[in-house]
């Protein structure tokens, strides 16, 4: 009668325990005070908290939790097919996962376990925890057309969310934009320069939290875009550059004099110093100039050629008519246009 009792308030203490969460081993499989001593172990299995993870590459996660203390070892589960499955028990807070496939999130649990008489006991459940593996590296990245402002790239399709583009810019890599398709122009390039461009695919993790996983890097593809058709800045400033010295070039009175002038040794010193100071000075509104002639935006890039012969004739004139002035081509930009010419235009002056 004595031991009936026992065993009844036995059962009645573990279905009391296993009702916050404590796995137990069946009743019948062993006596009553081992029965008892493993419903006292079960109810001091604590809940593992603290369950975070790390992507380690495309097929594996590392998890992390914090200590139970008294636990005997750790089960991992991860949810498939709406079912959290058994992954395999550890001893330390550190599980691998391995072997799963890229770019796919998945969702873990962890339970700690003490082994009482050889029986796992079971503590409650973590709160489970969703992360995602790195998607594989890019493949396939190729230039598809060049423009002569533009780029485009394309290349294979792979699994992940969105593919990030990358620019090398003075000499560093920096991300200039993202595409969810296979391919990518990038814009607003200068013409006939060179260009260095990579990509990579990026999962993301949670839109909540807006954590991100990358795959690595592809190779490194080249693009030179195209010569403009057009005139350009700089096809304007190299046109100045050799008007001017060819201007400077033509003043030889200039040349063998500019040491009696009264601003040699305090405004300048040089040859060199005198043209630059006389350069930085005269503009449209303070100097005099015999004509001023436009170059309009539209004009093909063979125009300068005609234009830059043009002007040394001009120079070639006027250093004739009047041998003891330095003519400074000025140039000046004009969106507007101006009185000679309405329309966007370059401003090409001879300035003395």
């Amino acid at each position: 009668m004595k031991n009936g009792m026992k065993k009844t308030a036995a059962v009645v203490m573990a279905a009391m325990l296993m009702g916050t969460g404590a796995v137990v081993p069946a009743a019948e499989d062993m006596g009553i005070f081992s029965q008892t001593a493993i419903v006292a172990e079960a109810a001091s299995v604590g809940k593992v908290t603290g369950l975070k993870s790390k992507t380690l590459s495309n097929s594996e996660i590392q998890l992390k939790w914090s200590k139970v203390k008294g636990a005997s070892g750790y089960t991992v589960y991860m949810r498939k097919n709406g079912k959290y499955n058994k992954l395999g028990d550890c001893k330390g807070t550190s599980y691998t996962v391995k072997k799963l496939p890229n770019a796919t999130r998945e969702n873990f649990k962890v339970r700690a376990y003490k082994t009482v008489k050889g029986k796992k006991v079971y503590g409650e459940y973590s709160a489970n925890w969703n992360t995602a593996t790195n998607p594989q590296a890019c493949k396939g990245l190729k230039v598809s057309s060049v423009g002569t402002d533009s780029v485009k790239l394309s290349w294979t399709k792979i699994g992940c969310t969105n593919y990030r583009i990358y620019q090398k810019i003075k000499g560093e890599w920096k991300e200039i934009g993202k595409t969810t398709g296979t391919s990518y122009t990038v814009k607003k390039l200068a013409p006939a320069t060179k260009y260095q461009f990579k990509i990579r695919a990026c999962k993301q993790d949670d839109k909540k939290t807006n954590n991100n996983h990358y795959g690595k890097y592809s190779g490194v593809v080249t693009a030179t875009t195209k010569k403009s058709d057009k005139i350009t800045q700089a096809d304007i400033d190299a046109m100045k550059a050799e008007l001017t010295a060819y201007s400077r070039e033509k003043a030889e009175y200039i040349k063998k004099h500019y040491t009696e002038f009264w601003k040699y040794g305090i405004d300048y010193n040089t040859l060199e110093e005198y043209f630059s100071m006389v350069e930085r000075k005269v503009s449209p509104q303070s100097s005099s100039y015999d004509r001023v002639d436009t170059i309009s935006f539209t004009e093909g890039s063979d125009f300068c050629n005609k234009f830059l012969s043009m002007y040394k004739e001009y120079i070639d004139y006027e250093c004739k008519k009047r041998d003891d002035v330095y003519y400074v081509v000025y140039i000046e930009s004009c969106p507007n246009g101006l009185d000679v010419n309405s329309d966007p235009c370059w401003a090409v002056y001879l300035l003395y």
